[in-house]
């Protein structure tokens, strides 16, 4: 299963989903607690700053649950972005996605 830090998000999310605890393997990976605050910040579970800057994937879901999950986009610990999967943009290493081509 491999280890991950916990995501809580205090913004309405963009799908309108319910809040939860998220997972992500974006950041440390050391079951840390962080939370992206309603000002935009991503802060850990002492309330200091991180000054992140890259993108953040977060995602919820199991037995039973549907599998939700959002990407963060962060410029020098300020949030610029946040998206659907569905929407995204980048990988998970912050690099541009190819755009999807509609099919006729």
């Amino acid at each position: 299963m491999g280890l991950f830090d916990r995501v809580l998000c205090d913004l309405p999310l963009p799908d309108g989903g319910p809040a939860a605890e998220f997972q992500t393997k974006s950041l440390r990976c050391a079951l840390d607690l962080w939370r992206i605050t309603s000002q935009g910040r991503l802060v850990d579970e002492r309330g200091e700053d991180s000054g992140f800057h890259g993108v953040m994937r977060f995602y919820t879901g199991g037995v039973g649950e549907p599998w939700r999950e959002y990407e963060a986009q962060f410029t020098e610990g300020a949030l610029v972005a946040l998206r659907g999967a569905a929407q995204a943009r980048f990988d998970e290493d912050g690099f541009a996605l190819p755009a999807h081509e509609s099919k006729q």
